[in-house]
């Protein structure tokens, strides 16, 4: 009955990868449910509901710390404009003189006053409201500014109560996804080397495996603002600081995969070095490190002899011109070192990590 069971649930999982490219994000939901309430409550007591859903929109962010922390500095920043807009009217009437006014000085108060996260919301406002000033002066300024509120309210209330961020899930398959990243920037790297002794590569693969490895780092800051709003609990905290060490880990090796990249034309290889590259090269894409058997033999076997090939580098003579006798190391013994220090924070990522009760 149990495999049964299992069997199910791998084949709704697999169903549901096939149409995630179909189906609604969570943060496009909270939206639509903000737009929701935040126009029924204006209409529901006549108000213009257009300023409020501007708000409510902009409001929605990937985590709710930044919802409410922008949402308080969006409430002073909204009233800048609006005031602006009002004063604008009130000398000017509608003119262009009064939405360059209106745009411009909002934009600049905002700025001086340092409501960055505030601007677009307070010159939309400012601009949008002007065709509208047809009443009382006062009473349309404390309505937009009412509108405004209600926006930002309800927009914090619905990131904080539905479906409030998570991110430790798809940063656990994150980090896994890197280890892949990084060995085929490994195998792109030795390859060239086996064969002319440069590193001919396009770096195509490591340029992507920084880049992925940064919008992982940004998911890890939502997380770690998210956290900050929630109720303690000890397990989130535990899986926090559990990923943070797995990136941690992967950040040293982004940084050996950029010494072994940029490191240039090495010396002459010795047949035995050639034949350790081409072993590498050839057991790279079989090497699994994020199986739960543990390491595999023929990691152990890498590491040994690029070990013994760093060894052997660092007790040879140095032949070579006058630049190389101001280098303590020469490329050579440089590159297998670096190439070594790769292998061991893989081997760490595997042995060293426990993975989050997620």
């Amino acid at each position: 009955m149990s495999s049964l069971t299992a069997k199910i649930v791998k084949e709704v999982k697999t169903m549901f990868e096939h149409l995630r490219p179909f189906l609604i994000g969570q943060r496009i939901i909270k939206t639509g449910i903000a737009v929701a309430l935040t126009s029924m409550i204006c209409l529901l007591f006549d108000l213009p509901a257009i300023y409020a859903v501007i708000t409510a929109i902009v409001t929605i962010e990937p985590n709710t710390y930044d919802s409410i922390r922008k949402g308080m500095v969006r409430f002073p920043a909204a009233g800048i404009g609006a005031g602006i807009a009002t004063l604008s009217v009130f000398f000017l009437g509608e003119t262009y003189l009064t939405y360059t006014i209106a745009a411009v000085g909002t934009i600049y108060l905002c700025q001086k006053l340092k409501l960055f996260d505030g601007t677009l919301v307070a010159t939309l406002t400012a601009v949008a409201m002007i065709p509208d000033l047809d009443g009382p002066l006062l009473m349309q300024f404390l309505t937009r500014l009412g509108t405004t509120t209600i926006g930002i309210t309800v927009s914090s209330i619905v990131n904080v109560t539905i479906f409030p961020a998570n991110y430790f899930k798809k940063i656990h398959d994150q980090t896994y996804r890197h280890i892949d990243e990084a060995k085929r920037v490994l195998q792109g790297i030795v390859m060239p080397y086996e064969m002319s002794g440069a590193n001919s590569g396009d770096g195509l693969n490591y340029m992507k495996f920084k880049r992925s490895l940064a919008k992982t780092d940004q998911l890890m800051g939502y997380q770690r603002k998210e956290l900050r709003v929630h109720r303690f609990r000890f397990k989130n905290y535990r899986n926090f600081l559990l990923l943070r060490e797995r990136m941690d880990l992967l950040h040293r090796l982004e940084l050996h995969l950029g010494n072994l990249y940029y490191i240039g034309r090495i010396q002459k290889l010795t047949l035995i070095e050639r034949e350790l590259l081409d072993e590498i090269g050839r057991l790279l894409p079989s090497l699994q490190y994020g199986d739960a058997n543990g390491m595999s033999d023929e990691h152990y076997k890498i590491i040994h002899e690029l070990d013994q090939a760093l060894r052997y580098e660092y007790e040879a003579p140095t032949e070579g011109n006058e630049f190389d006798k101001t280098h303590y190391l020469n490329k050579n013994t440089r590159f297998f070192y670096e190439l070594l220090s790769s292998f061991e924070v893989l081997g760490d990522l595997q042995t060293r990590q426990k993975n989050p009760s997620l």
